[in-house]
């Protein structure tokens, strides 16, 4: 009985995560992009080149409107 209950608070958790990602799928990027700021998101971080920041950028321009233009 308590593997029955187990499993249907698990199946529900993944429905609800499923319905949240479905209707906000920008959720994922605004959760980690939460911590900076305006200006901080434009700068270039470790790793990338300036040109493969601005193409990563542009295939998210809701999320980099400010930098892109």
């Amino acid at each position: 009985m308590d593997k029955k209950i187990f499993l249907y608070v698990v199946v529900g958790i993944l429905v609800l995560l499923l319905f949240v990602f479905t209707f906000f799928p920008g959720i994922t990027y605004a959760i980690m992009d939460s911590g900076k700021t305006g200006t901080d998101k434009c700068s270039v971080p470790a790793g990338y080149t300036e040109q493969d920041w601005y193409e990563h950028m542009s295939h998210h321009p809701e999320i980099y409107k400010g930098c892109l233009s």
